[in-house]
């Protein structure tokens, strides 16, 4: 079954078949659509193919020629009509530097579908297991004019996996005087098997301004004289399709006679004029709603599709992108255009599954008219924002007037002479805290405590040496409140003191301890958990507090977690684990409070809501280790 395709490619000579003014001549009786009439008939005439020309061209000069092609890639390309002019420079007789002459009788007869030894087959129509062995039939018999006989399958990844599996054999050693070239614009359909026994050949899109001159050509050759922009409006529909644009061509000139001019192209496929694109794009850069609604209710009123104009505003988008790029446009002007084609792109998305197209779009115009508002409003807050970058380095000003100043004011008038008075005025005196741009967010919440909890005397260096020292964010604040003086601690209510024989306790190993041994036996028993339960893992690390004893360890545990030990996985963990660092003695209770040792070397109890956020940080901590 020989089916004559027609690739939208088009050949610069007129062919002898050809009719003027639109096919009412004398050698038909039909009129012939451009895709057809000028189809190329030799490589050279093949638009914006040339690598895939002069491949072929040198396997037929070279005699080099492989038993089967497959052409890939875009509709309207030229596969098809590539694989008839390869199948002509094979059978023509008057061949010339592998060019057929497309005179003769053969080449006639190629290029028609009608030659006996050239078969040109469907893939979408003949795609069975039977239509595939009814070719293979037809592979043993000689050639009978050519010296060769061609089997063209356009379409081919319409063929089921059968039929592949039954044309792998001959394909891959099918008689010598057999080519087989395939078409297809899907080439990941087809079975990897089939792609090994093929040499490739991609076929790319046709550029814009090789159609447009194509197109030119036809015009003169039509008799017809487009106005200005015309061909270029066509060559960019076409999306680097030669017959797509040829099509719309014809349909232009069958509309508007010999002289069609771009509103005729706007009428045909329902478009908007370039001046009404960038009149409410405008609107909507200025944010007035109200103005946008009255100039997109007329469009859509005048027939226009909304998935037409949403291509057509992502289009216009794009250029004024490219344009204020190369431009110098500001950051906020380039982040509105670019959520703007976000918005369009999502909106093209929807449209296809709602029926109310306009509605969508009307939305997501509004949409975008609000982006300049809230671009503006963004880059208030981080320009507001106390962010400034020195030396590659970014840092944070975090301002310590809190509301404690006014009471540390308070006391501080109550004491006598010179020096209280400029102590009064140094704590009226906003202290800035310097943070590195290493974990901002953390480092942020360390200046954040140590400055509601300070008295306003620490200085900048004090700050800076906090977070310089790495440590947590419980501990960066502790060590700020260990460095005022008595006073200070008295102002935020510090009332009891920790007893002698509290205070001869053991420092608390837990996950920030202070001994490194301890954390180590500490880390080295909770990753033993994990191997078994993250779960009871993390359970220990919140619950579970690891002290130094006498001999060996103390392992104080609330009663939730008391009860998870006694379980035989963590139990037997328990034991491995005192082979390695020691015995540990098992003991319900709470976590001793840590304590603040101030000027005087007494141990004083830290604040609540500083034993809170020790406990919230050294969770977090924990949580983020076992993850």
């Amino acid at each position: 079954m020989r089916v004559a395709g027609s690739d939208g490619v088009m050949s610069t000579q007129t062919p002898d078949h050809r009719t003027s003014e639109y096919g009412s001549g004398e050698n038909t009786h039909e009129y012939q659509v451009i895709a057809r009439r000028f189809r190329p008939r030799s490589f050279d005439e093949v638009v914006g193919q040339e690598a895939v020309a002069d491949a072929l061209k040198q396997s037929i000069l070279q005699n080099r020629l492989a038993h089967a092609y497959l052409f890939c890639g875009p509709r309207g390309v030229g596969k098809t009509s590539m694989a008839r002019i390869f199948a002509a420079a094979l059978q023509c007789p008057h061949t010339k530097d592998a060019i057929p002459c497309g005179k003769c009788a053969t080449c006639e007869r190629i290029f028609r579908g009608e030659d006996s030894d050239v078969t040109e087959m469907d893939g979408a129509s003949n795609r069975g297991i039977d239509d595939i062995r009814g070719l293979i039939e037809h592979v043993q018999y000689a050639p009978t004019q050519g010296r060769y006989r061609v089997f063209i399958l356009d379409e081919v990844h319409m063929l089921t996996r059968d039929a592949f599996n039954a044309l792998l054999k001959t394909l891959e050693e099918p008689p010598a005087h057999v080519k087989f070239v395939f078409a297809t614009t899907e080439p990941e359909r087809i079975l990897p098997t089939v792609l090994s026994r093929c040499q490739r050949c991609d076929f790319s899109s046709i550029s814009h301004q090789d159609i447009a001159r194509r197109l030119e050509q036809v015009c003169q050759q039509e008799g017809a004289e487009p106005g200005p922009g015309l061909l270029e409006e066509v060559a960019t529909l076409a999306r680097g399709g030669m017959r797509d644009a040829q099509s719309l061509l014809d349909q232009i000139l069958a509309f508007a006679g010999k002289e069609p001019q771009l509103e005729d192209l706007l009428r045909i496929t329902g478009r908007v004029s370039s001046e009404e694109l960038e009149q409410l794009i405008s609107i909507l850069e200025t944010g007035d709603l109200a103005a946008a609604i009255q100039q997109l209710t007329p469009i859509l009123d005048s027939g226009t599709e909304p998935s037409v104009l949403t291509d057509q505003l992502i289009a216009v988008m794009r250029d004024q992108l490219h344009l204020g790029v190369a431009s110098g446009w500001t950051p906020e002007k380039i982040e509105a255009n670019l959520l703007a084609q976000e918005i369009l792109q999502e909106t093209r998305q929807r449209l296809r599954q709602q029926d109310r197209g306009d509605l969508v779009l009307e939305l997501a115009l509004l949409r975008i008219g609000t982006l300049p508002a809230l671009v503006r409003t963004g880059s208030h807050s981080s320009a507001n924002s106390s962010v400034t970058a020195s030396a590659g380095t970014s840092t944070v000003i975090v301002s310590s007037e809190q509301s404690g100043s006014g009471k540390q004011s308070d006391n501080a008038k109550s004491e006598e002479g010179a020096s209280s008075k400029s102590e009064v005025a140094r704590e009226m005196e906003p202290s800035p805290v310097t943070v590195t741009e290493e974990a901002p967010a953390e480092h942020a919440a360390v200046a954040d405590l140590a400055a509601s909890y300070s008295s306003g005397e620490e200085t900048a260096d004090e700050a800076e040496s906090v977070v310089a020292t790495g440590k947590s964010r419980a501990q960066a604040a502790l060590d700020a409140l260990k460095a005022k003086p008595a006073a200070a601690s008295e102002d935020h209510d510090i009332k009891s003191k920790i007893s002698p024989e509290d205070y001869s306790e053991p420092a608390v190993v837990s996950s920030e301890p202070s001994d490194s041994q301890g954390t180590d036996a500490f880390e080295d028993l909770v990753a033993r958990v994990a191997k078994i339960s993250s779960l009871t893992a993390r359970h220990l690390s919140n619950d579970g507090h690891l002290l130094r004893a006498t001999s060996g360890w103390r392992f104080i545990v609330s009663e939730s977690l008391e009860k998870v030990i006694d379980s035989p996985e963590v139990t037997k963990v328990l034991n491995e684990w005192q082979k390695v660092h020691g015995e540990i003695t098992i003991e319900q209770g709470d976590r001793p409070r840590p304590s603040i040792e101030t000027d005087s070397g007494e141990g004083v109890e830290a604040p609540q809501v500083i034993r809170e956020a020790e406990e919230i940080f050294r969770a977090k901590a924990h949580r983020k280790q076992n993850q």
